[in-house]
């Protein structure tokens, strides 16, 4: 998907904070799975291109990445749910302590999905493309 946002902060020379309005996201076939209408977000400067804060950028961002970030996100830990609950059963505790533990699993989940997207967090950012536009609003 590709799709026209705002640098708003260079965070490094390689990572830039961008946003998109509303008006860019409608019509966008991921409006469902990004969620990032009037938000700030990160975008990987691949290329090393001369951004300045206040441009106008193209971001491309693999449409299998998103669905594949989000169902990582959702499906891992909802899948240790019910291993976490039969595993306590074989431990042998109660009906209530077999869902506590259930519910930890999830917790640790997603403990392990954000670790996860901590150690490869360049791979399912929006990378810039190419600049719109010249001059910086500053």
């Amino acid at each position: 998907m590709y799709e026209i946002v705002t640098v708003t902060k260079i965070l490094s020379p390689e990572m830039l904070e961008v946003s998109c309005t509303s008006s860019a996201c409608n019509g966008c076939k991921g409006a469902a799975f990004c969620n990032t209408k009037g938000k700030h977000f990160e975008a990987w400067n691949k290329t090393g291109l001369a951004v300045q804060a206040g441009q106008a950028v193209q971001i491309y961002l693999k449409p299998s990445r998103t669905i594949a970030g989000t169902l990582i996100t959702l499906i891992v830990p909802l899948a240790l749910f019910p291993v976490g609950y039969y595993l306590s059963q074989m431990a042998g505790f109660s009906e209530g302590a077999s869902f506590l533990t259930a519910l930890s699993s999830i917790g640790l989940g997603f403990l392990g999905v954000w670790f996860y997207f901590k150690t490869s967090q360049k791979r399912y950012l929006p990378v810039v493309e190419r600049i719109l536009t010249e001059e910086s609003q500053d």
